[in-house]
C-alpha cells in the first residue's frame, strides 16, 4: 500500500500516528520520508513512535531505528534507549550485544539514570547471546544501585542464569525474592528444561501456588522436545482445560518424534472432542500420514481443508505435496502443486523429492528446471532431491552436472549428503574405483553414512574385496548400527565365505547388537496394520499364512524361485525359502489380499530396503493378480504393476 492511500484513510491522524497502522517497512519508510519532506523536527517525543515501530515491530528494520538515533541532534532518552536495546536483543543480528552495551554506555555519557526496564533487557540480551560474565556484571550493578529489585528484573535474571546453565544462582536468585509470581515459576522450571533436568522442574511445577496456560505449555513442550512423552502425556491429560497450543505441542511432538501412530491417534481424540485443528496441527497430522504411508487419514485431511475454506499457505501446500508424494500418489502431490498460490522454494522442493522418490526422475528434472526459469532458488534440499533423481536412474554425468552446478552457478557448497549422493549415484552405476576415488578426494572426512553407500554398492555388484575392507572399518567406526554388521555378512554369504560371514555374526552378538526386524504396514480404512518378518501376531495369522502359500504356489507357475543367497549359510535351502518366505512386506499383501476386493490397489510402507527375493515376487503377484502394488522402502518407491517395477530393477 502506497503512502498516499494510507493518508487518505487516516486524515484525523497525525503523522506519528500513522506509523502505528504500517504493515511493512516499505509503508513505514514512506511515511517517515513524508515526515522529513514536512520539515518535522526529530524530537525525542517523535522519535519515540518511529524509533518503537522499527526497533520492536515484527516488520520493522534495527538498523534502521540505530541510523534515526545517530543522526538525531538532541540527546536521547531513557525510553529511546531502552527500546533501543529491547529491539536488540530481540533481533539477535550479528554484534547485537555490544550494540546493546553502547547503548547503555551512551546513557551513563549523558547521565540519564537506567531503570528496572533498562536491566530487564539488559538481562534478556545476555540471554541470548550467552554471555555469563557480562551478565553476571550487570546483576552486581544492579545489587549496588539505588534500584528496587522488582520482580521483572528478578524474573529476567533467573532467565539469564538459567539460559547460561548457572541452576544453582538461578534458584538462589528465586529463593531470596520476596516476591514471585507465576512468571516467575515459569522461568525457573523453563531454566530446569533447557538444561534437561526434567525431574527437578517437574518438582518446582508441583510446587507452584498457581499455574497458567504458560506453565502447563512449557513444561509440556520441553517434555516433549526431550523426549519424556510418557510425562508430557500425563501432564496433557491432567490439564483442567486444554488449550488449542497444547494439541499443537502434543500432535507435533509426536509426529517429529517418529511416533506418527501417537500423533493420529491424539488428532482422533481431539476431533472427538469438537476441538477445531489449526494449520500447525494440520501440518504435523499430514507429517504423521506421510511417515506411516496412510494416505486414507490423508484425503480426510485434505477434504478437511478444502471443506472448511483453510488457505493452503506454502507450509500447508509443501506438506499435502510430501503427505500424497511418500503414500505414493504421486499425481496428487503433482495435482496439489499445480493448484498452489504460494509456491517457493519449499513446494519445489517437496514436489521435486517426491517425484525423485516415485521413479519419475524426469519429471523431477524438467520441474527443478522449471523452478530455475521462474527464478526460484534452489536450495541444498532441492538439490538433495535432483541429485537422488539421478542415482535411482544411474544418470552418472548429469548428477555431476547438477553437482558443479550446485557450487558454480548458486553458490550452495556441498554437505555430506551431497556427496554420499554422488557416491551412491557412483556405485549403483557399478563404478566403484570412482567412487572410492571421489570419497578420496573430498575436502572435508567422509562419514559413516558414505562409507555406507559404498559399501552397499559393494553388495549390489558382489565386489567382495573392496566391500571386506569399507565393511570391516565401518564396523569398528560405526559399532552400533546394525545395518553394517548385516551387509558385510551378506556380501560374505553370497560370494560362499561362509566362514566370515559366521565371524561376522559372532562380532555382533559379542558386542550385542541386535538387528533392526523388518516391518512392513499396510493401511485399511483409515487404520495402519504393522507386521514384522515372520509375524504371529495377528488375529487372523492363520489365514494370512494360508494366503501367502496360495499366493506363493501361482508365482511359482509363472517362473518364481526363492532367492536364498543372502540367508545365513549355516541353514538348510528349505529353511532358508522359509526365512525369507515370510518376509513383512509378504504377511502385509497377504492381508491386505484378505481385507480388499479383488483388483485394489495395495499400499505398504517398509522400514528397510525391500530385498531382491520379494521384489521379484512382488512383480509377478502384481501380473498374476492383476493388483498394482506400491511399497515404499527406506530409499524410495516401487510401484509394480502388470509384472514390473518403476525403479527398473534399479534400486
Amino acid at each position: 500500500m502506497a503512502f498516499k492511500s494510507l493518508t487518505h484513510t487516516s486524515q484525523n491522524h497525525s503523522l506519528t500516528s500513522i506509523f502505528h497502522i504500517c504493515k511493512s517497512m516499505l509503508q513505514f519508510k514512506q511515511a517517515h520520508a513524508r515526515l522529513v519532506v514536512q520539515g518535522q523536527p526529530h524530537t525525542p517525543s517523535s522519535l519515540r513512535p518511529i524509533i518503537s515501530f522499527a526497533a520492536l515491530d515484527r516488520f520493522g528494520d534495527i538498523d534502521y531505528a540505530l541510523l534515526l538515533l545517530s543522526r538525531t541532534p538532541h540527546p536521547p532518552t531513557v525510553f529511546l534507549l531502552n527500546t533501543m536495546i529491547r529491539g536488540l536483543a530481540r533481533s539477535r543480528r550479528p554484534g547485537f550485544l555490544s550494540d546493546s552495551v553502547l547503548m547503555f554506555d551512551r546513557m551513563i555519557e549523558f547521565e540519564l539514570t537506567p531503570n528496572n526496564f533498562t536491566f530487564t533487557f539488559l538481562f534478556q540480551a545476555c540471554a541470548n547471546s550467552g554471555d555469563f560474565y557480562l551478565g553476571w556484571q550487570f546483576h552486581g550493578m544492579v545489587m549496588k544501585r539505588p534500584i528496587q529489585m522488582d520482580v521483572y528484573i528478578r524474573n529476567s535474571i533467573v532467565q539469564f542464569y538459567s539460559v547460561c546453565g548457572k541452576l544453582d544462582d538461578a534458584r538462589q536468585v528465586f529463593d531470596e525474592s520476596s516476591v514471585v509470581d507465576v512468571v516467575s515459576w515459569n522461568s525457573l522450571i523453563n531454566g530446569f528444561i533447557i538444561n534437561d533436568d526434567i525431574m527437578e522442574a517437574l518438582g518446582v511445577f508441583e510446587k507452584m501456588p498457581e499455574r497458567n496456560e504458560i506453565s502447563w505449555n512449557s513444561l509440556i513442550g520441553g517434555l516433549v522436545r526431550f523426549g519424556h512423552f510418557d510425562e508430557a502425556r500425563r501432564l496433557f491429560d491432567e490439564m483442567p482445560k486444554r488449550s488449542l497450543v497444547t494439541w499443537v505441542v502434543m500432535i507435533s511432538g509426536y509426529s517429529q518424534n517418529g511416533r506418527a501412530v501417537d500423533a493420529l491417534a491424539l488428532f482422533r481424540e481431539m476431533q472427538l472432542l469438537k476441538f477445531e485443528p489449526n494449520s500447525a496441527i494440520l501440518v504435523s497430522v499430514l507429517s504423521a500420514c506421510s511417515q506411516l504411508g496412510a494416505l486414507v487419514i490423508g484425503n480426510w485431511v485434505h477434504f478437511y481443508i478444502r471443506k472448511n475454506r483453510i488457505w493452503i499457505d506454502s507450509i500447508l501446500s509443501a506438506a499435502l505435496i510430501d503427505m500424497y508424494a511418500k503414500c505414493g500418489s504421486i499425481d496428487w502431490a503433482m495435482q496439489v502443486f499445480k493448484m498452489s498460490k504460494e509456491k517457493n522454494v519449499s513446494t519445489y522442493t517437496s514436489m521435486l523429492s517426491g517425484l525423485a522418490t516415485n521413479g519419475r526422475s524426469e519429471e523431477s528434472l524438467a520441474l527443478f528446471e522449471q523452478m530455475i526459469f521462474e527464478g526460484i532458488k534452489p536450495d541444498g534440499v532441492s538439490y538433495m532431491a535432483v541429485l537422488c533423481a539421478c542415482s535411482h536412474k544411474g544418470w552418472v554425468q548429469k548428477g555431476f552436472h547438477y553437482f558443479k552446478l550446485m557450487m558454480d552457478f548458486h553458490g550452495i557448497q556441498p554437505e555430506l549428503d551431497h556427496y554420499a549422493c554422488i557416491v551412491d549415484l557412483l556405485g549403483r552405476a557399478g563404478l566403484l574405483e570412482e567412487a572410492e576415488r571421489f570419497i578420496s578426494t573430498m575436502p572435508t572426512e567422509p562419514d559413516n553414512v558414505i562409507w555406507g553407500a559404498l559399501l552397499n554398492a559393494c553388495r549390489i555388484h558382489g565386489n567382495a574385496e573392496l566391500g571386506k575392507r569399507v565393511g570391516n572399518y565401518l564396523i569398528e567406526s560405526d559399532r552400533c548400527h546394525d545395518g553394517r554388521y548385516v551387509l558385510l555378512s551378506n556380501i560374505y554369504a553370497e560370494s560362499s565365505k561362509g566362514d566370515d560371514a559366521e565371524k561376522i555374526q559372532r562380532i555382533m552378538r559379542r558386542r550385542k547388537i541386535k538387528r533392526v526386524p523388518g516391518c512392513s504396514s499396510i493401511e485399511l480404512d483409515g487404520v495402519v496394520y504393522e507386521f514384522l518378518s515372520g509375524d504371529t501376531s495377528h488375529a487372523k495369522k492363520d489365514e494370512i499364512y494360508l494366503v501367502w502359500e496360495e499366493i506363493n504356489r501361482e508365482i511359482g507357475k509363472y517362473g518364481y524361485s526363492p532367492e536364498t543367497g543372502a540367508v545365513g549359510f549355516d541353514v538348510e535351502e528349505e529353511e532358508k525359502e522359509a526365512v525369507i518366505g515370510y518376509h513383512s512386506e509378504k504377511l502385509a499383501i497377504s492381508f491386505g489380499f484378505i481385507s480388499t476386493t479383488p483388483g485394489s490397489t495395495l499400499r505398504i510402507v517398509k522400514n528397510i530396503r525391500i530385498c531382491r527375493d520379494c521384489h521379484s515376487a512382488i512383480k509377478i503377484v502384481s501380473m498374476v493378480f492383476k493388483r498394482k502394488i506400491v511399497v515404499r522402502d527406506r530409499k524410495r518407491f516401487h510401484h509394480f504393476e502388470d509384472g514390473s517395477c518403476s525403479c527398473g530393477d534399479y534400486w
